[in-house]
């Protein structure tokens, strides 16, 4: 289990936007599962997957699994990271070729795109999120990955 100040600071985007940058948003933190008065009096809620993640103001009063760092973009918007990580390779290199060199690094893959083979989406063989995101270098030096994304989670936006 991390605390919030194993999160990086800052994340990219991603590889291919190295430009776009999360910073961390201080006086928050997202809560999974969260449910009852917690999301009720959430500063934010969103869901992805069939699980609730409540973005709540101040910092947690325990340390849990369930709880993690929040990021803000340039525009001010709060995303939560869920602690998968996308990768694309090469279009020739199947992810799958690459499953051992990713579990070096601690990382399984959590799934496989039919439509791309060359993708997947991973995550941390112990769950932890903070890792997950402090290792994302590594997964950029692995020999043909092309891209490397964090998955945030944001509100809705509409047009």
């Amino acid at each position: 289990m991390s605390s919030l100040s194993d999160y990086p600071p800052r994340l990219r985007a991603s590889t291919e936007h190295p430009e776009v940058i999360y910073t961390r948003a201080r006086g928050y933190h997202a809560v999974k599962g969260a449910s009852g008065a917690l999301a009720k009096h959430a500063a934010l809620t969103l869901e992805d997957d069939g699980n609730t993640y409540a973005v709540v103001e101040g910092e947690p009063k325990s340390l849990r699994e369930d709880v993690s760092a929040v990021y803000q973009g340039s525009s001010g918007a709060l995303v939560v990271p869920t602690g998968r990580v996308f990768v694309r390779l090469d279009d020739d290199i199947p992810a799958k070729a690459h499953a051992d060199a990713f579990r070096k690094l601690g990382y399984v893959i959590a799934q496989s795109l039919p439509y791309a083979p060359n993708a997947a989406w991973l995550e941390r063989e112990d769950g932890d999120v903070a890792a997950a995101l402090r290792n994302i270098g590594a997964l950029e030096k692995l020999p043909r990955v092309r891209n490397v994304e964090p998955q945030l989670l944001a509100s809705r936006a509409y047009r």
